[in-house]
């Protein structure tokens, strides 16, 4: 993991980079299957991946290591609840209706331990009249006390859901502004599962929250009322004694909870890691399959993505076992001190009998002493269950509390290259001095780049000063070797990345379409695929418009396979199973309706019509050229020169050459290409406007 620089403002903070993401990318465009490749681990691949493993996982335990009992995590806890508080009036209302709750229940109990002595003399005394009497007062306060305490769970559920609501659409509002998860996932390596950080993390961290908050309401309300009863009827050292056995209780658990807070943090993400490597192997089922059918069978060899999921298995379980071990120590110090608390409390009471202040303490008396201890004993308890309940909290805040951080800090980044003194990689010192400027310029429609640069996050150069004009009604292939910069530079293009040098000018996004190598099927109807990146609340497209739609690519048939699965009332086929029922070639003929339906003044395509045979390829882009679309593409077939007037050519040398394509010929393998443009790396020549 290598780290880059980011410049914000006038700091400069050093954050890890997602290399791997830069390479899958731009490899992406030249093997569809390169995402899930099956089949059998051999001894090198295997040792490869174990170390691999062997050093995501000391680089796991680093930053769980980081994140422990101590103010830094208070300090979280506290930005969180500015959060949740954001709207402060009906939270607020409901803790204070929580603490009515808790008052209530507590002065419910205390009529409790009256009864009890009561009773207790009744019996003794045989008063019938007055035993029932007081058993039915009984019933009437425990019956109150059950409802409280039924009353104080609901009312902890409801503002679980409510800090969900809030703590999920705050996060989920970011996350989704101008991309930026995919910033975070291109750029920036500290959010591990960040999918589990929304959904489940948050879940559980606001019913566990909810749950503190009650108990340190009810806590404090419980501690100092029978407080107050002890020390009325006991004298100064009966609660003294209960504080001190408790304080020893919290040191003794805050001991062992400092080290458990990593393991909990670390077993946090190791669990999502594993839930999420079976995750692509059901999406990329298939290919798996398909790939492991080559395996030798006379050599005895486990599939790779057994052999992964084995090896991050055994991780995981290696942490749960620490886990395990830890929180046996904590429940431990917990349970010690709760099943102490008894035996504590009859010592207590004791205790004027053995300094010789009193003989005897009558019956009524123990029984009301005894049952005001336990509650002080039970209000203390609480916290110690809190302590054990903060260890599993503090995972979540910090998960969660980095996520926010790393949003804010993203959202408000510019990134530069890391500072290397090679040949061919780029100073971060002169980086600082000039930063790409991205202008978006509706009125235009023309791309315009200017001396352009761009260096990957390890600080080596892709390509260098590429100047190139495409105005509306022209049309580019980029071509090249895999890893030469063609997919970065349409990112690049399509204000997707960063870059580090030069200037693009550019039209507004609605006036650009970016098409992929693996075209984004949404959950939804073939209408909502269409509509895509719009809902079908903002448009609509009537079934005519649709049947021309699909009719001009030879995709009738689906619409018919679509009103079956609504006869059938399959609705959970329709909303699903588009992306497994459709072929490949099918898949990117979706993606060009899409782009017709639209109507964008650029079409930046990446290996698009990689799947499509290439008679269906011509006319996929007469479509394009009859609409009046540009087409930017990125692709290795010859054939698709004869749809493009200019070709860029990109080699491994960071080297490049703009020619013109002379489409005179019918034949397209004698297409003429005219040099219009070059750079030279080695004198360092800058290029020219087309």
């Amino acid at each position: 993991m290598k780290r880059t620089n980011i410049i914000n403002g006038d700091e400069y903070h050093q954050i890890p980079v997602n290399e791997d993401f830069y390479e899958e990318e731009e490899e992406s465009a030249s093997s569809s299957s390169g995402h899930a490749m099956g089949g059998a681990a051999s001894p090198s691949s295997s040792s490869s991946q174990s170390n691999n493993n062997f050093k995501q996982h000391e680089l796991t335990k680093t930053l769980a290591s980081q994140n422990r009992y101590d103010l830094r995590l208070f300090i979280r806890l506290i930005h969180i609840i500015k959060l949740l508080y954001s709207s402060p009036i009906i939270p607020g209302i409901m803790v204070l209706f929580l603490l009515g709750l808790a008052i209530s229940q507590t002065y419910a109990s205390s009529l409790t331990g009256k009864l009890l002595a009561n009773v207790y003399t009744y019996l003794a005394d045989g008063d019938t009249h007055s035993l029932l009497r007081s058993l039915l007062f009984g019933l009437f306060s425990l019956t109150l006390s059950a409802l409280l305490d039924s009353t104080i769970k609901f009312t902890v559920g409801i503002i679980a859901w409510r800090w969900r609501k809030t703590l999920c659409l705050t996060i989920q509002n970011q996350y989704f502004d101008n991309n930026l998860f995919y910033r975070i996932m291109a750029f920036d390596t500290r959010i591990d599962n960040p999918d589990q950080r929304i959904t489940s993390d948050i879940d559980n961290f606001t019913t566990l929250m909810a749950n503190v908050l009650s108990q340190m309401i009810t806590g404090p309300l419980v501690v100092g009322y029978y407080t107050f009863l002890t020390w009325r009827g006991m004298g100064w050292y009966a609660p003294a004694i209960i504080y001190g056995f408790f304080i020893l209780g919290y040191i003794a658990n805050k001991f062992i909870m400092s080290p458990l807070v990593s393991v909990s943090y670390l077993q946090d993400k190791l669990e999502g890691d594993f839930r999420y490597l079976h995750l692509r192997i059901r999406t990329f089922a298939e290919s798996i399959a398909l790939q492991s059918l080559t395996r030798d069978p006379t050599v005895s060899q486990t599939m790779v993505e057994e052999e992964q999921a084995k090896q991050q298995f055994d991780v995981l379980l290696e942490n749960k076992k620490k886990q395990i071990c830890w929180q046996y120590g904590l429940n431990t110090t917990s349970d010690l001190f709760t099943y102490l608390s008894p035996l504590v409390n009859y010592l207590i009471i004791a205790i004027p009998l053995f300094i010789g202040t009193k003989k005897t303490i009558p019956f009524a008396d123990v029984s009301v002493f005894s049952y005001n201890c336990i509650m002080l004993a039970s209000g203390f308890s609480q916290y110690i269950n809190v302590t054990a309940n903060i260890s599993d909290l503090s995972s979540y805040i910090q998960r969660i509390s980095t996520m926010l951080e790393v949003c804010n800090q993203v959202k408000q980044q510019k990134y530069e290259a890391q500072q290397k003194q090679e040949n061919d990689i780029v100073s971060s010192t002169e980086v600082q001095k000039q930063v790409g400027e991205l202008k978006v310029e509706p009125s235009t429609l023309e791309i315009l780049l200017k001396e352009v640069s761009y260096f990957t996050p390890k600080g080596e150069s892709l390509f260098k000063n590429i100047s190139l004009l495409i105005e509306r009604g022209s049309s580019l292939l980029i071509m090249g070797p895999s890893g030469s910069g063609k997919s970065s530079l349409i990112r690049i293009i399509n204000g997707l990345w960063p870059f580090f040098y030069g200037k693009i000018i550019k039209p507004a996004n609605e006036q650009m379409f970016f098409l992929s190598q693996q075209p984004y099927l949404i959950y939804g109807s073939l209408e909502e695929q269409i509509l895509y990146p719009y809902t079908i609340a903002s448009k609509r497209i009537s079934k005519q418009q649709m049947r021309e739609l699909f009719e001009r690519f030879d995709l009738g048939y689906l619409l018919d396979r679509e009103r079956d699965i609504i006869a059938r009332g399959d609705l959970n086929d329709l909303t699903h199973n588009w992306l497994n029922a459709l072929s490949p070639g099918e898949q990117q003929l979706i993606s060009f309706l899409r782009l017709l339906y639209h109507k964008p003044v650029f079409a930046l395509m990446d290996e698009s019509t990689s799947s499509i045979p290439q008679s269906m390829e011509k006319r996929v882009y007469q479509a394009c050229k009859d609409q009046g679309i540009s087409t930017i593409s990125v692709g290795h077939r010859h054939s698709l020169t004869q749809y493009h007037q200019k070709l860029l050519t990109l080699d491994k040398q960071h080297n490049w050459k703009l020619q013109n394509i002379d489409n005179s010929s019918n034949n397209n393998d004698n297409n003429k290409l005219i040099e219009t443009d070059s750079n030279n790396n080695n004198n360092n020549q800058q290029s020219s406007l087309i």
